[in-house]
C-alpha cells in the first residue's frame, strides 16, 4: 500500500521496489487502495476545557459523548476545581467535539 501511495511522487523507485517485492504486474496497473470509512472514524477525542476563556485542562472522551456528560466530566475535573474556586458556573459553553468553556 505504501508503494502505491508513493508511486505518483517517486515512480521509478516504486516500480523497482514493486518488482523486487515480487508483484507480477506493473505498479501503474495495480488498483488504488480503497477508502475504509470505518478505519478513519475516531473512537476518542481530546476536549479542551477552559475556565473563563483560558485553557486549564484536557479530557480524553469517547467520540459519541453527549453535551451533558461532557459538562459533568469537565466540572468534575480536579484541575478545573482549582481555578473555579468552588464557585458555581454562571455559564457552560460546549463546542461539539472541540471544547468546553466554563464561565465563573
Amino acid at each position: 500500500t505504501a508503494l502505491l501511495l508513493l508511486f505518483p511522487m517517486v515512480p521509478h523507485f516504486c516500480e523497482e521496489m514493486w518488482e523486487i517485492t515480487g508483484h507480477g504486474e506493473q505498479i501503474a496497473a495495480a488498483r488504488w487502495p480503497a477508502f475504509d470509512p470505518e478505519a478513519a472514524r475516531e473512537d476518542e477525542l481530546t476536549i479542551v476545557v477552559q475556565v473563563n476563556g483560558k485553557v486549564r485542562s484536557r479530557l480524553q472522551v469517547a467520540a459519541d459523548i453527549s453535551d451533558e456528560e461532557l459538562k459533568e466530566l469537565a466540572m468534575a475535573d480536579e484541575r478545573v476545581h482549582k481555578f473555579t474556586g468552588g464557585k458555581a458556573a454562571k455559564k457552560i459553553i460546549v463546542v461539539k467535539r472541540k471544547l468546553v468553556n466554563i464561565v465563573v
